[in-house]
């Protein structure tokens, strides 16, 4: 094991000088020091000079459950930090028993229970997981590179920090080492003597065993050009040469930030470490996603709180990644206290939580989020030393009225949230229902107003992003955007106005100008061969209008080189609920050549045999599932829908962490601000892009 964390202390209550006596070496190693306590008033004593980050409690000590739950009370009482506490079982437990302990201990207040013979080892394990430190010394590292001495060097780097390394100078024995030692990560050079690195990284891709493993190139290359070889090639990243030490154990901790302890964190899916009210990601989102499905009175009641933390990128410099992960699950304790039986939180991202809050009105629930943020503001002041610069930013968002989907609700959220931050951050912003930049905010009945007018007097623009190959010898596409334009000069994106223009049956309109505007477009400037392919989206109730099909037979003059490259975009919440309709329509396009694309869909088996069956060969993922920090639920996603013949375009690709991350799962498509930002024009060198490549 190695320490990624700030050093922290342990306090114990118990007897057991053997078990003390082998467990101290275990938590000094890692900068954690042990103190030992005999009795109950000398343990409450030290926490009110310093509180710990854990507390252990030996249970033969305490007497009764009544004197167990007491001193949980007392020991929450006495320090804001909230030490996570553990209890050690008193003896041996048969049967029912065993249960009836347990229970005990969690309605006490313990957060982990050990039961008996405790094993110094196991235990140990368990602290430091509580303390926020990273188990490296399971990772195995191979490292590829030709001259002997240089790999020896790099290996004492990796050693130093409790890594395993192995190391390889002839690369063509590498597939043979791989499946022998099976490396949590490689790194190697981008040129040997005999083969190249990026011959050696596409032929890994390609192996059914190792298409996801890591991979870093240890280089000297500059050439962007080439450096863009590598990462289609299969590479991760670079290293560059000479390899210090620091940057060396820096660039692999990115890749071991996706180890199962730090996995956790990011999606909460290890319960029994979970703060009080807080649900693994998948199940808050799925939840939050079937609560909008199946809308029932009384729904409007909740809302949804996104939490940015301010500056969290310069506090992750500071304090590594260790150190950070303590101070947020420091947080997510602290929030906690404030949800009720029916209200819960996630980690959404690096930086960012979500609540879904239950509260009798919209007045009730920003008195939360006030109530967050002066908690919040009080938590922070009681370790200068640390936390002086968390502060957080919060966005309201009520579910009132209904939003259409999880992306409306989530985009209303995102709205209020990024607007609290470009005030300056430390503040709550509510969304009511649309809150523009300017801080203005305009009710559904001006919105009704204003894409009404759009439709008559040109205000709606369009704009289109590309949507790139992950295959050079691929063609791209781009998808059209479409924005409203606002009194005041604004412009309001979809997720602002397509919901309100919905509940006024302006749909068929909107969609039939897109349709018409990006014809246009595409005649406009398409080049001497062929136009662009270009994504628009439409809606199932438009398509299913009576002289729909009559309409488009209206422009076939027109639009006839233009139908085959024109796919029309759905989401899949309206295919799953339209079913029917929509196996008629998708049928009648394919007739006419129209392709036909699923949007917002998630990747599951379910999702993936319903587009089958309905003939539908590309979806296009949620941004969620695009930004999640597990790889494996991109990559199973992906495959899922891969294994019935559907390619994928992950969407949300807004960094380099964004791009390294997706890479690795290898998408047949890739989309995001990061790439190109959406434009009026259809200009992206698509071209030059596959033979710089290739």
């Amino acid at each position: 094991m190695t320490r990624t964390g700030p050093s922290g202390h342990v306090y114990v209550l118990s007897t057991q000088t053997t078990l003390t006596e082998s467990l101290c070496p275990l938590l000094e190693s890692h900068g954690v020091q042990l103190v030992l306590f005999e009795t109950v008033e000398a343990l409450m004593q030290a926490i009110l000079t310093l509180a710990p980050e854990v507390i252990v409690l030996d249970l033969g000590l305490i007497p009764d459950e009544p004197g167990l739950s007491g001193l949980c009370t007392r020991i929450a009482e006495s320090t804001h930090r909230r030490p996570s506490l553990i209890g050690l079982a008193a003896g041996q437990e048969r049967g029912e028993e065993a249960l009836v302990r347990r229970l005990a201990a969690r309605r006490a207040g313990l957060a982990s229970y050990v039961s008996g013979p405790v094993s110094a080892r196991r235990l140990a394990s368990r602290i430091l997981a509580l303390c926020g430190f990273l188990e490296s010394s399971r990772y195995h590292i191979l490292l590829l590179v030709e001259h002997p001495d240089e790999g020896r060097r790099l290996a004492l780097m990796l050693a130093a920090v409790g890594m395993k390394t192995l190391v390889v100078s002839d690369p063509m024995k590498l597939l043979a080492r791989l499946m022998v030692f099976k490396p949590n990560l490689l790194l190697m050079e981008m040129q040997f003597s005999q083969v190249s690195g990026i011959e050696l990284a596409a032929i890994i891709r390609d192996d059914d065993q190792f298409h996801a493993l890591p991979i870093l190139f240890l280089t000297d290359e500059t050439d962007p050009v080439r450096q863009l070889w590598a990462l289609r090639a299969g590479g991760d990243g670079f290293i560059p040469r000479p390899a210090r030490r620091e940057t060396l154990v820096s660039a692999i901790e990115q890749q071991l930030r996706l180890s199962r302890w730090f996995q956790d964190r990011f999606t909460l899916s290890n319960r029994r470490e979970n703060a009080r009210g807080f649900l693994p990601r998948d199940v808050f989102m799925s939840h939050l996603e079937h609560l909008l499905r199946t809308w029932v009175p009384g729904s409007e009641r909740q809302g949804l709180l996104l939490l940015d933390l301010d500056a969290g990128q310069t506090l992750l410099e500071r304090l590594g990644h260790g150190g950070l992960e303590r101070l947020l699950r420091e947080l997510e304790q602290c929030l906690g206290r404030h949800l009720n039986v029916n209200e819960a939180a996630t980690r959404l991202d690096d930086f960012r939580y979500a609540i879904l809050a239950r509260r009798d009105g919209s007045a009730k629930l920003q008195a939360l989020a006030d109530q967050l943020h002066q908690h919040i503001q009080a938590f922070a002041l009681q370790d200068s030393a640390n936390t002086r610069s968390l502060t957080l930013s919060i966005g309201v968002a009520s579910l009132n009225p209904p939003p259409a989907d999880l992306q409306s609700l989530l985009s209303r959220a995102e709205l209020a949230v990024r607007s609290a931050g470009q005030a300056g951050g430390d503040r709550v912003h509510v969304w009511s229902p649309v809150t523009l930049e300017s801080a203005t905010v305009m009710t559904e009945t001006v919105v009704r107003r204003l894409v009404k007018t759009a439709l008559q007097q040109d205000g709606l623009r369009l704009l289109f992003q590309p949507i790139l190959p992950v295959d050079p010898y691929v063609e791209g596409c781009y998808e059209a955007q479409i924005r409203l334009h606002t009194l005041g000069g604004d412009e309001l994106s979809p997720a602002d106005f397509l919901a309100v223009a919905a509940r006024a049956e302006l749909m068929p309109k909107i969609d039939r100008w897109v349709l018409q505007r990006t014809w246009r477009t595409m005649l406009e400037r398409q080049e001497a061969d062929q136009p662009p392919r270009l994504l628009v989206h439409q809606h199932i109730t438009t398509l299913a209008a009576s002289d729909w099909f009559d309409w488009l037979r209206a422009q076939q003059t027109r639009i006839a080189p233009l139908k085959t490259r024109t796919v029309l975009e759905f989401q899949i919440d309206e295919i799953r609920r339209r079913r029917r309709e929509a196996e008629s329509i998708f049928g009648r396009l394919a007739e006419q050549g129209i392709a036909v694309c699923a949007a917002t869909v998630t990747g599951n088996e379910d999702e993936a045999l319903l587009l089958t069956q309905l003939g539908v060969k590309l979806a296009k993922l949620t941004i969620e599932a695009g930004r999640t920090a597990d790889p494996a639920r991109l990559g199973n996603a992906i495959q899922a829908l891969r294994a019935q013949g559907i390619a994928v375009i992950v969407p949300g690709i807004d960094g380099p962490d964004d791009l390294r991350r997706v890479w690795m799962c290898r998408p047949e498509f890739i989309q995001g601000h990061y790439l190109q930002l959406p434009s009026s024009d259809l200009n992206f060198d698509f071209q030059t892009l596959s033979h710089e490549t290739r």
